[in-house]
């Protein structure tokens, strides 16, 4: 079955619009207490990089304290890891619960029309949060312990010895004529001047990632069998599935592969010989590091997105099942469905960004308006003396105005989440 894909983003965005008094009735209280553990959380931060309490007197404003954070949080992980990690753990805690207090009715209301229990002051949790919760989370460690972790050991091992090799020292004989100029270098100088970087640094990572590159090409041919796509057919001819699967997946691994390379590039700053020749300044190869990150985007984002729809299904059937999540994702849905949170996510974007402007910066100008106004007419009121109260009047106006329309925007984008979880799950019930 097909996932139809405007349909389903018209859903998601018509659910989060139509049901937006709803969505904040339900999380209005959740968000709120979301944004007191995230300002608590960052006020814990600077008390412990700073060695003390760090209260509004010392920041003034909370967006100070976000921007000292950011200078210094590096100073705060190397100083106190335990103490930062330990409110890291705490903050995800508490935000999670908050999550998934508000998220667990709205999806069920979404998937199955049942409204959410009536009331202003809720934040419930029980076995529809948990069951959120767990599904969500499981889908995470399956990715990072049955990929990630055998990927990363693999290349740990394959980096340490390629460094290891690279390091050592050589004598080297600059003047050919004259056996008495020695040159003491490193290997990895020497194999880079001989030509040959290209085994460390290409070679012999791309032997030792061709077994996690082959269940890649495996997890796809499996995957687009015919008997997952049900209009194809059931003739299908393995040879040929076998080599466009075999160049589609190179493709993609091409392009993640440069991608990611350019990026580390420029993030580091190399020079230019040293990325051409795929070694940075310090000696660790760039591209053999790449070569297994690749590997493991890959096979990181297929388990994601068949997993994706896993916590609307457990919390609409109150059930870990697999059989309906899978369903979601089976055959060429794999592909719709990325294209589907690509475009729900570009609007969503693209909304916070006319929101903030345009929508806000023309409702300045209407309150600016509205200010030189009313402060005019207090001072033909008060003979030339403007209303002390005017200008804190405006200012609460304004600031309410701001944390009021992206308040509403926060409720808009949980009530599209919610919106397509119960769409996916509609999805995987009709397929399953």
């Amino acid at each position: 079955m097909a996932l139809r894909m405007f349909s389903t983003i018209g859903e998601a965005l018509n659910f989060g619009g139509r049901r937006l008094d709803l969505i904040a009735r339900v999380a209005w209280l959740p968000v709120l207490l979301l944004l007191i553990v995230n300002m608590a959380s960052v006020f814990a931060y600077l008390s412990i990089i700073a060695g003390r309490g760090v209260t509004f007197t010392d920041v003034t404003t909370f967006f100070n304290a976000e921007s000292l954070l950011q200078r210094f949080a590096a100073q705060g992980w190397a100083r106190s890891p335990g103490q930062m990690a330990g409110v890291t753990a705490i903050s995800l805690f508490l935000q999670t619960i908050l999550v998934a207090s508000f998220m667990a009715p709205l999806v069920r209301y979404a998937g199955l029309g049942e409204r959410p229990a009536p009331g202003l002051f809720r934040a419930p949790f029980g076995v529809d949060q948990l069951l959120f919760i767990v599904a969500g989370a499981a889908s995470f460690m399956i990715g990072f312990f049955i990929v990630m972790l055998p990927i990363a050991a693999t290349s740990f091992y394959v980096m340490k010895y390629i460094v290891e090799a690279m390091s050592q020292t050589m004598a080297s004989f600059p003047d050919p004529e004259s056996l008495h100029t020695i040159e003491i270098v490193s290997s990895g100088k020497g194999i880079i001047e001989s030509g040959a970087a290209w085994v460390f640094d290409l070679a012999l990572p791309i032997a030792a990632a061709a077994p996690f590159a082959v269940i890649v090409w495996l997890i796809a041919f499996l995957h687009f069998h015919p008997r997952n796509r049900p209009a194809s057919g059931s003739e299908s001819n393995p040879f040929m599935r076998g080599v466009v699967v075999f160049i589609a997946a190179g493709a993609l691994a091409g392009s993640t592969f440069l991608w990611m390379r350019g990026a580390a590039v420029q993030s580091m700053g190399q020079a230019a010989d040293a990325a051409n020749a795929g070694v940075n300044l310090t000696g660790t190869p760039i591209h053999a590091i790449l070569i297994f990150a690749t590997v493991g985007v890959l096979l990181v984002g297929y388990f994601n997105l068949r997993l994706f729809a896993w916590p609307g299904v457990a919390v609409c059937r109150r059930s870990l099942t697999l059989g309906p999540t899978l369903a979601v994702t089976r055959g060429w849905n794999l592909l719709r469905l990325p294209a589907i949170l690509l475009i729900v996510g570009f609007a969503l974007l693209t909304m916070i960004v006319v929101i903030n402007a345009l929508i806000l910066p023309a409702a300045l100008t209407t309150l600016q308006t509205l200010f030189q106004a009313t402060e005019t007419t207090t001072r033909l009121l008060n003979s030339g003396a403007a209303g002390e109260w005017v200008r804190p009047l405006f200012l609460w106006i304004w600031n309410f105005t701001k944390i009021a329309v992206n308040f509403l925007w926060t409720f808009f984008s949980y009530g599209v989440i919610a919106g397509l979880y119960g769409r996916l799950y509609r999805e995987g019930e009709a397929a399953a």
